[in-house]
C-alpha cells in the first residue's frame, strides 16, 4: 500500500485474505495512518460506485512520484479544512472524488450540507484545464471549480474554473476566510 491510486480491496485480498483487507484498512484508518475518499455518485448515472481512494495522513509515507505526493498533500489539507468547518461551524462536510465509466475523473468533490460546493483537480505541472473538470463543472454546476497546479506561477480563470497554485489556494486559514 504505497500509492494513492484508487485502492481496491480485491488487490489486497490477493496478497492477504479476502476478509483481512477491509479489516486492515479499518485498522489503518483508526490509527490515523490513512483516510479514504469515497466516490461521489449523486446525480451521476454512469458513476463508478466503488472503490475508495486511500491517502496517507503523513505525506512522507507516499513513496511514489512527485505528482502522487502532491495530490496526497492537497487531500490532507482539504480534509483538515473540512474537519475544521464541521467542528467550528457545525456543517456536515464530505471529501469525495468523481469517476465515471468513461474514465473521466475529478480528484476531489467537496460537499457541504448535502450540496456540491466545489470540484478540485490536482496537477503537478500541467496548467491546461482538465477536460474531466470542465465536463463535470458544466454538468454538476458546483458553486466553485478549482484546478490546483503545484508549479503554477500566475493564477488564471478559464471557462468558470480557477487555475491556481497551492499557496494561493490555501493562503487563508479557514477561520479567516470571510475577512
Amino acid at each position: 500500500m504505497r500509492y494513492i491510486e484508487p485502492f481496491i480491496l480485491e488487490d489486497l485480498a490477493k496478497k492477504w485474505s479476502l476478509l483481512a483487507a477491509p479489516a486492515w484498512l479499518a485498522i489503518f484508518e483508526r490509527m490515523y495512518i490513512t483516510f479514504t475518499v469515497r466516490p461521489y455518485t449523486r446525480s451521476l448515472p454512469r458513476a463508478i460506485v466503488k472503490p475508495p481512494k486511500v491517502y496517507f495522513f503523513d505525506n512522507q509515507d507516499v513513496l511514489d512520484e512527485t505528482g502522487a505526493r502532491f495530490e496526497n498533500l492537497v487531500a490532507t489539507h482539504l480534509l483538515k479544512r473540512l474537519h475544521f468547518e464541521e467542528d467550528y461551524e457545525g456543517r456536515r462536510c464530505e471529501l469525495l472524488y468523481i469517476r465515471d465509466k468513461e474514465g473521466r475523473e475529478v480528484d476531489f468533490a467537496i460537499v457541504r450540507d448535502g450540496v456540491l460546493a466545489e470540484l478540485v483537480e490536482v496537477k503537478y505541472s500541467d496548467s491546461a484545464v482538465s477536460r474531466s473538470l470542465k465536463y463535470y463543472t458544466d454538468r454538476l454546476k458546483p458553486e466553485k471549480s478549482t484546478q490546483i497546479v503545484a508549479t503554477l506561477r500566475e493564477p488564471f480563470d478559464q471557462d468558470g474554473i480557477r487555475v491556481t497554485g497551492p499557496l494561493d489556494y490555501f493562503v487563508l486559514p479557514p477561520w479567516r476566510k470571510n475577512l
